[in-house]
């Protein structure tokens, strides 16, 4: 196996983010790229997957990037020092902004902001990730090019109350299936990670490390068995036919 697989997880963070970097560190990846707002949360996370690979007697490297993805500008520097970092096989991004957003009372500021978080980073990691993947893919070596985006059910469930986030996540889920149209064909497995309601560590389905398996499953399927989706319901069900 190479010793320079690399994941870049992009919005890392105490609950999906970190449980998904430690199990793909744990299982597959030597080399794992954290990028997030929170330095101090960002080291955290580092030594958890350090933590974790160690118990399976894995030698992984995870370096961290502080950077605010709707600084584009920034975004595309730490992007370029990933590539540096090691041969990218798979990106998961779980960035998003979560908050209130009360009808006409929420300034179009807001919407732009969650719009930037949610899809132009999406659009601006595409760009430079694509390319990485597709040539990873024309090796013919033994490796799964991946890119994967953590989504839910507002895109067809909305909730008033967030009214933000469901729009922005509608938009979102309409990227990564045109991304898996037009990448597929070429040896990417596109796919989006839905998760169907609130995450808490306490949730029997919804807690992060369930999620973070469910995230692998996906991963792990072989080419001939591609899905562009996983939905990990409330009641414990695993949905792999499209559901939004």
């Amino acid at each position: 196996m190479s010793d320079r697989r690399t994941l870049l997880l992009i919005g890392s963070g105490p609950g999906i983010g970190v449980a998904v970097a430690s199990l793909f560190a744990q299982r597959y990846f030597n080399n794992v790229a954290l990028l997030a707002r929170n330095p101090v949360q960002l080291e955290k996370d580092r030594e958890t997957i350090l933590d974790s690979a160690e118990r399976v007697k894995r030698v992984v490297t995870v370096r961290t990037w502080q950077v605010d993805i709707t600084d584009l500008r920034r975004l595309e520097e730490a992007l370029a020092q990933v590539d540096q970092f090691g041969e990218l096989e798979c990106v998961y991004f779980n960035a998003a902004r979560v908050a209130p957003s009360p009808f006409f009372e929420f300034p179009v500021s807001g919407l732009e902001e969650d719009f930037r978080v949610s899809n132009l980073a999406l659009y601006a990691v595409a760009k430079w990730a694509m390319p990485l993947l597709c040539a990873k893919a024309r090796t013919g070596t033994d490796c799964r090019p991946t890119f994967l985006v953590t989504n839910s059910l507002l895109p067809v469930d909305p909730i008033p109350e967030l009214f933000s986030l469901s729009m922005v996540k509608a938009a979102q889920a309409n990227l990564v299936k045109s991304l898996d149209k037009a990448f597929a064909p070429q040896g990417v497995h596109v796919g989006l990670v839905v998760v169907g309601g609130v995450v808490s560590s306490s949730a029997p389905a919804l807690n992060p490390r369930n999620i973070a398996d469910q995230a692998w499953n996906l991963f792990a399927q072989k080419r001939e068995h591609w899905t562009g989706q996983v939905t990990i319901l409330e009641d414990g069900r695993v949905d792999w036919e499209p559901s939004i």
